[in-house]
């Protein structure tokens, strides 16, 4: 065989290979896909709002269903002869709820549904129900902002990064305008995603934006944990081991949870109060405010700078404005108040109230553990001659409450320049 031959032999045999082998990768994904099984519709969601929820688990013996809303605590589901377990509850309100399954005593997600939140180590799945109640938070199509995952350095907590998320509103990366400022803080167990997958914080605001409802903010949401550089669930490792550092405790949440055992690693999740000084509180004010001013173009005087937190964030807002009067213009505590309203907390109260606060917004659930204590300081507060008001509706402490705080409070802060813009 002379050379010519050998090559169209060789070249043949490759493409026979070849086209052997693509046959046979082919089929094995279709093999695959045929072997695995197809999940049952899950969520499936009723005109009248109530909803049914499968599970494909045919060799469990007990499955439940538990959720955010009101009385759904291992509700029972019923196994077809497929082994499709079933149930349907409802009407639910429009909201934005979560949910998991309890199979044979473990939490599985929803393997029909791919949409999920994290809280800290927590995963659930994901239900929207639109209608009036959830248009803030309900994704339209209007003009987006942006988020950015920024990583900063942190003297006061002796950490050379932490990361915090920026939102940064329609318009921002093509114009030349300064914004003013939402420091947005989150409660114990979250971290610097919280306000975004679970709070849903930026929808909100380019909604109230997009039907000029709201003033284009910037908006900064740190990690409120202490001894955290970043968050859990992104693939930088575990979370750091603990420091000296620890941020206050909250209340009145996390220092429950401390007392009974449920407390956790995070710097700020429970034990008793930390001094101000070389806290988280103090690290925001030190550390985090001088960056975003340095780094954004911002209006940085205090009238452009707003703050909120909700629980453990709520603690983390009182500590960081009673410590600094004459920080902030706007203030918003939502599901949080004070341990205890002594002689000094008052006194830095009246201090807060000289220093030139425009707004000082409380709001709580009708069966919000920390009701007792935002009804407190809302009644404080109004007794300084704040310009003030306190927001109650249906419900216990879970973000369900904290998404139409910050929908509020957003249309409360910086509304005079809103109101001379126009």
């Amino acid at each position: 065989m002379n050379l010519v031959s050998t090559i169209m032999v060789t070249a043949l045999l490759a493409v026979t290979l070849s086209q052997g082998s693509t046959s046979l990768y082919a089929q094995a994904p279709a093999a695959a896909q045929a072997a695995r099984p197809v999940p049952p519709k899950s969520p499936e969601i009723h005109p009248d709002r109530t909803v049914t929820f499968r599970l494909m688990a045919p060799n469990a013996s007990e499955v439940t269903l538990n959720g955010s809303w009101d009385g759904a605590t291992n509700i029972k589901m019923t196994k077809d002869a497929a082994g499709v377990w079933s149930t349907t509850v409802g009407p639910l309100a429009a909201q934005l709820w979560g949910y998991w399954y309890l199979v044979d005593g473990v939490k599985a997600l929803d393997p029909g549904n791919a949409e999920t939140q994290r809280d800290g180590a927590r995963y659930d799945n994901l239900l929207m129900i639109s209608g009036p109640e959830s248009e803030w938070w309900d994704f339209k199509d209007v003009p987006h902002g942006t988020v950015q995952a920024v990583w900063y350095p942190s003297p006061t907590l002796k950490l050379t990064n932490r990361r915090m998320m920026v939102y940064t509103p329609p318009g921002y990366e093509t114009g030349t305008q300064k914004y003013p400022v939402l420091y947005l803080l989150h409660g114990g167990g979250g971290d610097e995603d919280a306000w975004l997958t679970m709070g849903r914080a930026n929808i909100i605001l380019d909604n109230l934006i997009a039907a000029g409802k709201a003033k284009p903010v910037i908006v900064v949401m740190p990690n409120g944990n202490a001894t955290q550089t970043v968050s859990q669930g992104f693939g930088f490792g575990p979370t750091p081991a603990p420091q000296s550092v620890q941020a206050p405790a909250p209340p009145p949440v996390q220092a429950a949870a401390a007392a009974d055992g449920r407390g956790g690693p995070g710097g700020g999740r429970g034990g008793a109060p930390q001094p101000y000084a070389g806290s988280y509180p103090e690290s925001l004010v030190k550390d985090v405010i001088p960056f975003v001013e340095k780094r954004f173009r911002v209006q940085a005087a205090k009238d452009d700078r707003a703050i909120a937190g909700l629980s453990m964030g709520g603690g983390h807002t009182l500590a960081a404005t009673n410590n600094n009067p004459g920080l902030f213009a706007y203030i918003g505590v939502f599901s949080s108040g004070p341990q205890t309203s002594d002689e000094t907390f008052q006194k830095q109260l009246a201090a807060v109230k000289a220093g030139g606060v425009k707004f000082y917004w409380l709001g709580a659930g009708t069966t919000d553990m920390a009701r007792e204590r935002t009804v407190t300081l809302a009644e404080l507060v109004k007794k300084d001659g704040f310009k003030t008001s306190y927001r109650e509706i249906p419900g216990r402490h879970y973000w369900f409450l904290w998404r139409d705080f910050l929908a509020q409070y957003a249309q409360v802060m910086f509304q005079e320049q809103l109101r001379t813009s126009r």
